[in-house]
């Protein structure tokens, strides 16, 4: 499978804003003053085609190694960069 560049996948950088509603950019500049989440993908995005909400299971930065994955929605990433060339990281 060929990635795009807008795909996010395992491995990769995200930032997101916490709560329910999606990421737009009005919303975005509505939260800058709250404080984002940091963190990665630790696996394979999962998509939920009946509700048409893609998920991704992420560690924000500061958790266990061994803590539960955080499930957030795609449309509340407001920023993610993937990792250097080379192999991505294998799932825990």
């Amino acid at each position: 499978m060929i990635e795009r560049p807008d795909d996010i996948g395992l491995g990769d950088r995200v930032t997101y804003l916490p709560g329910g509603a999606a990421a737009t950019r009005h919303r975005v500049h509505e939260h800058l003053d709250e404080s984002v989440v940091h963190g990665h993908v630790v696996a394979p995005p999962v998509s939920d085609p009946y509700a048409a909400v893609v998920w991704l299971p992420t560690r924000p930065d500061g958790a266990a190694d061994d803590a539960e994955p955080t499930w957030v929605r795609r449309d509340r990433v407001v920023d993610f960069t993937h990792p250097p060339l080379g192999p991505r990281p294998r799932p825990a």
